[in-house]
């Protein structure tokens, strides 16, 4: 009976769409458990009527939290279809039943957020795709068209009616704010490992994306509307003030808001932390949804930097040399006591490349150095006199061989 009363309370919850992620774990847990036919034929049978006529009390919610949530429980349903060889969940029919719900409440968010868009501020899903070992820098625009985008190319790009959006000159692209829009129309620029590229928005505002990276932004911001704008990977941005339009840049469960200001932002698949450093200026920090009133912000001053690890829900900030942080975006690679697994993440975006540490001895070493234009060879020869190690290249691989290895191939030499 207590779990009954559990499982009507968090379905009831979902409902609402006020569900968490763990008490989302929760339900399906104890869907899992439970009798298909007592959910089906008792507990959730009124909520699955309430769906179908559209009674639902959505309550207001970010957009993105909402799709991201709702994708998570599509993607339960189909991972409990699966295991169905192992562990009866529901028959094939039922199945439909549960996607249904999913689905139809993806649709009804859908309509709720139209309506909300067209009345007050405005936001988007934070879905970007990036494949960043295509070797290809591309643009999504907002009709799904990709094109490809080359780095000693020149174009214009225009709207249906042929008036102009952006043009790029060589490894820049500059929007134009001339064409008023009464709706957000977002663009996806993508940069593959081994490449950056300059992004002007139709602010002015300055973007300069590093390697592996994604940004999604509106060719135009609305007027009375914030600037808001969607990263994955790392970005250099330059905000031109506005105090009528704060300017947020979203990475993940967190959002950065600023009037005017440079600042260095990363976050990258593989990294624990969502790294934010501020050059000057000010910015404040908080979690996607959050209120910015409350004590889940964090202002940061020039020389700091935040970082927000996801994984324990906590932040700490603590006054750095900026330096570190910002000198990519000029050209260098600079490691101030970093170990060389860090070392390597960065390396192997830069130079699109891979690096296997077979020896074991080099992924904790610490490094201080700098290099600027040097080749990948002649950075690996400079970690080799500080800790001796043979390596060969095939390919876009380089393998550092394990100790005392007879080669069977030659090391790579310094051209």
């Amino acid at each position: 009976m207590q779990n009954k009363n559990k499982l009507e309370k968090l379905f009831q919850k979902l409902v609402d769409n006020t569900i968490s992620e763990k008490e989302l774990d929760c339900l399906m847990e104890l869907i899992n458990s439970s009798d298909p036919n007592d959910l089906m034929n008792g507990i959730l049978a009124k909520h699955w009527e309430n769906v179908k006529i559209g009674n639902l009390p959505i309550k207001k919610r970010i957009k993105g939290d909402s799709e991201i949530l709702l994708n998570k429980i599509l993607f339960k349903i189909k991972g409990i279809e699966k295991k169905k060889k192992v562990r009866l969940f529901f028959p094939q029919s039922d199945i439909g039943f549960w996607s249904g719900i999913a689905a139809t409440f993806l649709v009804l968010i859908g309509v709720y957020f139209y309506n909300q868009n067209t009345l007050g501020a405005a936001t988007t899903p934070t879905d970007i795709e990036n494949k960043p070992n295509s070797e290809l820098i591309t643009l999504q625009l907002d009709n799904g068209t990709v094109e490809t985008i080359s780095l000693n190319g020149e174009r214009k790009i225009t709207t249906t009616n042929g008036n102009l959006v952006a043009s790029q000159q060589g490894n820049s692209l500059q929007y134009n704010s001339t064409e008023a829009q009464d709706k957000l129309v977002y663009n996806t620029l993508n940069i593959p490992y081994g490449r950056e590229f300059d992004l002007v928005l139709s602010d002015g505002t300055k973007v300069k994306l590093n390697s592996g990276s994604s940004i999604k932004y509106p060719v135009s911001f609305l007027k009375g509307q914030e600037r808001k704008v969607f990263l994955k990977g790392e970005a250099y941005f330059d905000v031109t003030t506005d105090k009528a339009h704060p300017f947020i840049v979203n990475v993940d469960e967190m959002n950065i808001r600023v009037l005017g200001t440079q600042f260095n932002l990363s976050h990258y698949p593989e990294d624990e932390d969502i790294s934010t450093v501020l050059v000057e200026g000010a910015v404040v920090l908080y979690k996607e949804g959050a209120n910015m009133g409350s004590n889940t912000t964090a202002q940061l001053v020039p020389g700091q930097r935040a970082a927000w690890n996801k994984t324990n829900n906590t932040m700490t900030v603590k006054e750095v040399d900026t330096n570190i942080y910002t000198a990519w975006k000029d050209g260098y690679l600079l490691f101030k006591a970093s170990p060389f697994y860090s070392i390597r993440a960065k390396l192997e975006r830069h130079f699109n490349i891979s690096i296997e540490d077979r020896s074991g001895r080099l992924e904790n070493q610490i490094y201080t150095a700098t290099f600027r234009n040097e080749t990948i060879e002649e950075i690996m020869d400079a970690f080799k006199e500080d800790t001796p190690f043979e390596y060969v290249r095939e390919g876009s691989k380089i393998i550092i061989l394990e100790t005392n290895t007879n080669l069977n191939k030659t090391p790579m030499n310094n051209k």
